[in-house]
């Protein structure tokens, strides 16, 4: 007979968030911090009235001017709304409330145009742009040396013009699963830099193939392409390659000929597009490449002019048909796509803005690697290896930072001299030394350019031992002013010199000169305070190594919360008044409308210490669920600040960055809106669990690719779930399963193009699911169905038949083992799914040999979601005893396709997990329950623990 357990919860003794009481305390100053530009947020839903902005762009000659970008901010929108002018110069902003609003346009070569609108039903505007004033582009930086950009070899590079220039008829170049047929045409070189040949130009009549070799690389590529095969005929290609590769090229050349115009003019068209950077990118490839790395390709062929052995690369940029700009790259070590933390060597890129087919159509590891089954995404992709960084910071009081950062490297590959980092294009390197104080050349085109740093190095690092390089660098966009001693706080990865960015850990020693007025709260432990010439000097030190230094800056205010469960160090910061933008709602001027009265009195209930008592109050109870069920943090301290943005957090180790959205109660947030809407009350109750999980998913283990992010994200939003089962008090189901049908609908919810996330492919593809067409795809599948993954891994290593004890302890055994095991090393998704197969018991090992291929091909590599039909039927026994007969029918599945789906009964004290059936295939599965008292009701999945249709 089947023995139910006493709840699907299981209980701890954590400290419950005492959301209730903590709120009902809450008065403003606080929440004077919304409607701000959010990075990641969700938009609010529409309100009950239907009112539109739209508009036309156009130039000073009257025609129209497409992919302006337009941003709407203002009345009770938390985010703005960013919309892009179509070919009739057109945009449209629906279902807008009344109220007032700002419009603002930019595109690339106009002067930035702002327009107030005071909207009432409709407002049709006409938006004329002017020209930008011209200005000479003169590369000046305070105090610069007079070293940057002028080492003589990259001159060269950068001034290359062409050299000899051959026929070249039906020839075949291949690399790896790419194909360059040359059918017609001449190539040309571009002149020797230090004898080394270095690119080539092809014009004439050819074509590309690529074929790829795995199957989700293939579905990927129909997504893509609508085939399985990319195709291009091109007129011009220019390939960029590191000097030993030559030979592929010379291979194809023909008798001499003259040099073509047509190779000059592609020459010059190849560098206006790679130089050039978008200062609002239109399209996902662009905000991946034209960041803070964007490619500078002289600097990369730099490196391997100076070291014979650095790691091979042979970049090609495609003029095609119908492509204009379509990007093949092979690059060993440090891989194709370095911008997107991944080893892969390979990648086919589709550059085309604003277009619909933008994006990464391939990228994979190389061929051999493939074959071999070798590819590993924990391969070492660094050149150096970062031990240390000392960065000494002094924030000015206009907000500019000059800094000095010593970073203390170890080089992993013999020969290397070129450095590259991860800087922000507006901080501007003055000076770069090595450890005797010794000047070294640099790299830093204009910021409007392909202005990535790069430090080269007189001579290269010995192996096996440490060196110092240290860089002087002053600019602003690090710190924007929100008024009234707040700041948004923006470059928080390239805001110093990052060698490595998330791919390694290394120790950080960091001081900070600010204005007396104001307060640095920064990763690691605070470890001297003292003021200087009316400036507060703070120095904080992390006692272990981590992957990433931010900090968070204003006229803040401390207060502790005591931990006596996990004896953490929990601190909160929180500043008193209101950024100048929300003035307005805090009742210090007149308003008679009655909507603005309500949001005036939100606002007076609210104060700032209650709320961030109510923050750190979350962020305890979630340490402490995290400790339980994953180990405890690597950092004894953690520091929750919050910040100006609306809808917007993010976690770095020990420092946790909340938006003010996370402070408010629902009353509080109808008083303000007018109304509660679903969407954003879930993100208000997720956003403190899931961010303070990140220092366990994301900094306790880090992610090795972006096919492994969702380790990260979608662990940490499995956390939440936890908290909100785990941390709440006894009433936790309606939040609970709530949230778990947010992140279903996250995922299977179709957009106005028809697609859901999970119809742009598996949750391996990480930010590729991204694409004009599946805009919401990476988030709606690396955060909701990451969570859904761990949460059924959660149900299946559920003990349902154990007679004592936690029936969770198979799951929590199993998370701790890949907490400890990763420690030192970055997760993969083979290696996590490597520590499940540790714990798994028996009854999954359904193909006999001891592994969870079945559950990962389904869930991480596959896309099928099961439907489930359920029937039951109640039938008396032998002795007063029940027998519950159930059937289960599981579809829109393939043959193959197998998953074990809870069943519960309802005794009258709430539900109670029976058992777990399994079904494979369209199919359908009966069981018989024996029970010595008759249920109220029973039913399948009730917790959501399987993510259905």
């Amino acid at each position: 007979m089947a023995v139910p357990d006493q709840m699907h919860r299981t209980r701890h003794n954590f400290k419950p968030c005492d959301a209730a009481r903590s709120l009902d305390r809450i008065k403003p100053s606080f929440f004077r911090r919304m409607l701000v530009v959010a990075l990641l947020g969700l938009a609010l839903a529409a309100n009950l009235r239907a009112d539109t902005i739209s508009g036309t762009v156009k130039d000073p000659s009257g025609a129209v001017v497409v992919n302006a970008r337009i941003e709407i901010t203002g009345n009770a929108i938390s985010q703005p709304i960013i919309l892009l002018s179509d070919e009739s110069g057109r945009f449209s902003a629906l279902h807008l409330s009344a109220g007032k609003y700002s419009v603002r346009v930019a595109k690339e070569g106009f002067e930035e145009l702002i327009t107030r609108v005071d909207l009432r039903d409709v407002a049709n505007l006409d938006l004329n742009l002017t020209i930008a004033a011209q200005q000479t582009s003169v590369n000046v930086t305070e105090k610069s040396t007079g070293l940057g950009n002028s080492d003589p070899a990259y001159r060269q590079l950068r001034e290359a013009g062409l050299g000899s220039t051959y026929g070249c008829e039906k020839f075949t170049l291949s690399l790896d699963v790419g194909t360059f047929e040359l059918n017609s045409g001449t190539i040309s070189l571009l002149n020797a830099v230090n004898n080394f040949p270095t690119g080539a130009i092809f014009v004439g009549q050819g074509h590309f193939t690529l074929k790829p070799l795995a199957h989700v690389d293939t579905r990927e590529m129909i997504r893509r392409s609508g085939k399985p095969t990319a195709e291009e005929d091109f007129s011009e290609v220019v390939f960029r390659f590191t000097p030993d590769l030559y030979p592929k090229v010379a291979a194809a050349f023909g008798p001499k000929v003259d040099t073509p115009r047509e190779a000059v003019d592609a020459l010059q068209h190849w560098k206006n597009k790679v130089r050039h950077r978008h200062e609002f990118p239109e399209g996902l490839t662009q905000g991946i490449f034209e960041q803070e790395s964007i490619d500078n390709v002289d600097a990369d062929v730099l490196a391997a002019i100076y070291n014979p052995k650095h790691p091979p690369f042979f970049n090609a940029y495609m003029v095609g048909a119908p492509h204009k700009d379509l990007r093949f790259f092979v690059r060993s070590r440090v891989g194709a796509i370095p911008q997107m933390d991944s080893p892969e060597e390979v990648a086919l890129i589709n550059f085309s803005g604003g277009g619909m087919d933008d994006g990464v159509w391939y990228s994979e590891h190389l061929a051999v690697e493939l074959q071999a089954q070798t590819a590993d995404s924990r391969e070492d992709r660094r050149l150096f290896a970062t031990r240390r960084y000392n960065i000494e910071t002094v924030i000015a009081k206009n907000n500019h930072l000059y800094s000095r950062a010593t970073i203390t490297f170890a080089p992993l590959v013999s020969g290397e001299r070129v450095m590259k980092f991860a800087l922000l294009p507006t901080l501007r390197v003055t000076r770069v030394s090595d450890e005797n104080g010794k000047e070294l050349h640099f790299i830093q085109e204009s910021r409007k350019e392909d202005g990535s740093f790069y430090a080269v190095l007189d001579e290269a690092p010995e192996i096996g031992k440490e060196h110092l390089i240290s860089v002087e660098y002053v600019g602003d966009k690090v710190l924007y002013d929100a008024g009234s001693g707040s700041y948004y706080v923006g470059a928080r990865e390239s805001w110093y010199p990052n060698l490595n960015g998330f791919g390694e850990k290394a120790l950080y020693d960091l001081t900070f000169k600010v204005p007396r007025s104001n307060v640095v709260i920064s990763v690691g432990k605070l470890v001297g305070e003292s003021t200087e010439a009316g400036f507060a000097v703070t120095r904080w030190v992390t006692p272990v190594p981590v992957a990433v230094a931010g900090f968070n800056y204003g006229k803040y205010t401390k207060i502790e919360l005591p931990d006596t469960i996990t004896h953490y160090n929990i601190s909160g910061y929180y500043l008193s008044e209101l950024p100048s933008n929300l003035k307005q709602f805090d009742g210090s001027f007149s308003g008679n409308a009655p909507a603005f009265n309500m949001q005036a009195s939100a606002l007076s209930a609210m104060s700032p210490i209650s709320m961030t008592k109510y923050a750190l109050d979350q962020a305890r109870a979630q340490m402490q669920v995290c400790t339980v069920y994953f180990g405890r943090a690597p950092y004894e301290n953690i520091e929750i600040t919050e910040q100006p943005n609306f809808s917007f957090g993010q976690s770095w180790p020990n420092l946790v960055y909340l938006p003010i959205s996370a402070y408010i109660d629902s009353t509080q947030r109808w008083m303000l809106f007018g109304q509660i809407n679903a969407k954003f009350t879930g993100f208000v109750q997720e956003v403190t669990p899931h961010e303070v999980a990140h220092q366990w998913f994301g900094h306790s283990v880090g992610w090795a690719s972006y096919h492994d992010q969702w380790l990260s994200e979608g662990f940490a939003e499995f956390a939440a779930g936890l908290f909100l089962q785990q941390a709440v008090g006894p009433k936790w189901q309606k939040d609970y399963l709530d949230f778990w049908e947010r992140q279903r609908v996250r995922i299977l919810e179709k957009n106005n193009f028809g697609v859901s996330p999970n119809d742009a492919g598996p949750l391996w593809l990480g930010l590729r699911l991204i694409s004009p067409r599946t805009q919401q795809a990476y988030q709606g599948v690396t955060y909701s169905k990451g969570a859904y993954v761990l949460l059924m891994l959660r149900s299946l290593l559920y003990a349902d038949q154990s007679p004592e004890g936690n029936r969770d302890q198979a799951f929590i055994d199993m998370m701790h083992d890949f907490m400890e095991s990763h420690h030192d090393s970055n997760a993969s998704t083979e290696s996590f799914k490597a520590v499940v197969e540790k714990h798994m018991p028996k009854k999954l090992d359904l193909q006999q040999n001891g592994r969870l291929d079945w559950f990962f091909d389904e869930w991480v590599y596959g896309t099928q979601v099961p439907r489930y039909h359920f029937k039951y039927d109640v039938q008396q026994g032998d002795k007063g005893s029940v027998k519950v007969h159930v059937e289960i029918t599981q579809s829109e599945v393939d043959q193959k396709f197998a998953m074990f789906v809870p069943v519960f009964a309802d005794f009258g004290q709430g539900w109670v997990r029976l058992g777990q059936l399994p079904l494979a295939g369209n199919s359908t599965r009966s069981a018989i329950f024996n029970m010595d008292r008759q249920p109220k009701k029973v039913a399948l999945n009730v917790y959501k623990d399987v993510l259905e249709r």
